[in-house]
This record gives C-alpha cells, structure tokens and sequence, in this order.
C-alpha cells in the first residue's frame, strides 16, 4: 500500500509542477505579447486608439493567467495537506528545494514541498 501511495504522489508531483511550468511559459508569452504591442503602436507612430481593443483582450489574458497560477499555487499548498492526510507528511520526492524560511508554514510544521520534479 505505502508503494502505490509513493508511486501516486510521484506521478501527481510531476503532473504540478508540469502545470505550473506550463503556466509560468504561458504568463511569459503572453507578457512578451503584451510589451510587443505598444511597442509596435509607438514604432509605427500610430495612434493610442489603435488597437486598443486587441491591448486590453491581451492584458486581461495575462491577468486570467495570474489567477490561474494563484489556483495552481493553492492546489500545491493543498496537495501538502493531502500528503500529509495519507501518511506521507514528512517524505520528501526529488531534489528538496525548500521555501523561503518562513514560507507558508507555522512553527513546528513540516513542509515537504516542492514534491519531485520531471526531468
């Protein structure tokens, strides 16, 4: 049992951090796209009008994205919880890159994250 446990949370850590990997790619993208744009505007000697629209969609995306990296940070910190709730609290998956000192944790908890990252 403590076997398929281990193998689950490996699997599930490596799934996180793959997300969170590809939401701090996406937030990097679309935060290029967004200096792009005026930037474009201003080299062109357009008006502040044009393309204004298309700013706002791209900053309101990058915004959406922030919410969801904030979602998948939460999920991580839960994830914490659950190790924890199926007897893996103090087990540590992968290099044990530790939090800020202080981070997210109160005196006496253990915090076991980051979980093992995918090569």
């Amino acid at each position: 049992m403590l076997n398929e446990r281990l193998s689950a949370a490996k699997k599930i850590a490596s799934e996180l951090h793959q997300a969170e990997d590809a939401i701090d790619e996406t937030m990097i993208r679309i935060a290029q796209l967004a200096a792009a744009l005026p930037a474009a505007r201003r080299d062109t000697n357009m008006s502040a009008i044009v393309g204004q629209e298309a700013v706002a969609k791209v900053a309101h995306a990058l915004a959406a994205a922030g919410e969801v990296r904030q979602l998948l940070t939460d999920a991580h910190i839960a994830l914490t919880a659950t190790q924890k709730q199926v007897g893996l609290g103090t087990r540590m998956f992968g290099a044990g890159v530790k939090p800020p000192s202080g981070a997210l944790a109160e005196d006496g908890d253990v915090v076991p994250l980051p979980l093992a990252r995918a090569s």
